[in-house]
């Protein structure tokens, strides 16, 4: 069937004109990975949006894109200092995979740790970045189409997942591997930047857990996988991506540490391979809020979670089913895709 609209990638824009894709359903294999989940949502969409001809562009880039109009939908990926892109009154509507406002990252009273004092540093720094973002957006920007509307259309949808394969779900009692966490411990940064200077939320959760499952390996009742794809070749990095999948799914706990953001694509990965899933603090956006995810204030809560839960086969059964069905319920292509096709109906009428 033909598709009644077409498809972007816009990210670099940088002397070049975007690249146009497939809809979600007929994805390939050959196109990134983090697109996949954002283009199945679409797709899902498709059939029950009123209009036609609507341009998705897939970016990065909350700056620009290369055509605004009423036909124009940003789909802004990734975008963590939760700024209100420029174009947002210039297009029909952005949608986003990240949340557009600040979250402070941890419950009060915080644990006294380097954790939160990074988190409470860059709340106020993405604060600012979001305050100056809607400032922006009444700019004049020479060029562009005159403002649609007068205020911005956005809606957030998951993370989604990444490179994960649709596997055979594995049953509690089969599963093999206690804990299993697979992710870059640190992103590499130039010394140009002051977060190289300052450490960033992702290198102080990640260490955190790090250090305690170091520990906790040490321990031989514990059946513990960890790698750190931030190390070795490419070669390598490729064969623990093509690992990882099983791996997940022969996990009875999947540790989701917070990134840049709370939210990580290893959280809704974990819900979709039913596993338990602890993660940092999360933000209170519909598609989490219940879901049944153990949240922590600091990785040192780890091991009494682990000596509770690890071995207890009924109460992680009742944990898989429980993540299995919000995935489905909350988070699904199918789910999102609907919500999406109602919020773009929406905004026809305004």
């Amino acid at each position: 069937m033909t598709s009644l609209h077409r498809y972007f990638a816009a990210w670099p824009l940088a002397n070049r004109p975007p690249a146009e894709l497939p809809n979600g359903s007929a994805w390939d294999n050959t196109l990134l990975a983090e697109w996949r989940y954002p283009l199945a949502v679409l797709a899902e969409a498709e059939p029950n949006i009123g209009a036609s001809g609507l341009h998705f562009y897939l970016t990065k880039d909350p700056n620009q894109l290369p055509e605004y109009g009423p036909h124009v939908v940003a789909v802004l990926l990734q975008e963590e200092r939760c700024k209100i892109p420029a174009y947002a009154l210039h297009v029909r509507a952005v949608i986003r995979n990240l949340h557009s406002v600040p979250f402070i990252g941890f419950r009060f009273p915080p644990p006294l740790s380097r954790l939160t004092t990074v988190l409470a540093f860059e709340y106020a720094r993405d604060w600012a970045l979001h305050y100056r973002s809607r400032r922006a957006l009444r700019a004049p920007h020479p060029g562009w189409p005159d403002p649609l509307q007068t205020m911005p259309r956005i809606h957030t949808i998951p993370l989604g997942y990444h490179s994960q394969q649709d596997l055979p779900q594995i049953p509690m009692r089969e599963r093999q591997l206690d804990l299993f966490f697979a992710g870059e411990l640190a992103s590499k940064l130039p010394p140009t930047t002051y977060r190289y200077w300052v450490s960033t939320s992702k290198a102080e959760a990640r260490k955190q857990l790090w250090r305690i499952l170091l520990q906790l390996k040490r321990d031989s009742q514990w059946c513990i996988d960890l790698e750190n794809i931030g190390v070795g070749d490419a070669a390598h990095r490729a064969a623990q991506f093509n690992t990882y999948s099983q791996k997940m799914m022969n996990s009875r706990i999947c540790l989701a540490p917070r990134g840049s953001m709370a939210e990580t694509f290893r959280l809704y990965e974990g819900l979709r391979a039913g596993c338990l899933v602890i993660a940092n603090h999360l933000p209170d956006e519909s598609f989490l809020r219940g879901a049944p995810i153990i949240q922590i204030d600091h990785w040192k809560e780890l091991p009494g979670l682990l000596r509770k839960y690890a071995r207890d086969i009924d109460v992680l059964e009742h944990y898989r089913q429980a993540g299995l069905d919000w995935w489905q319920n909350h988070c699904h292509e199918r789910v999102i895709g609907a919500q999406i096709a109602h919020f773009l109906n929406d905004c026809s009428k305004a």
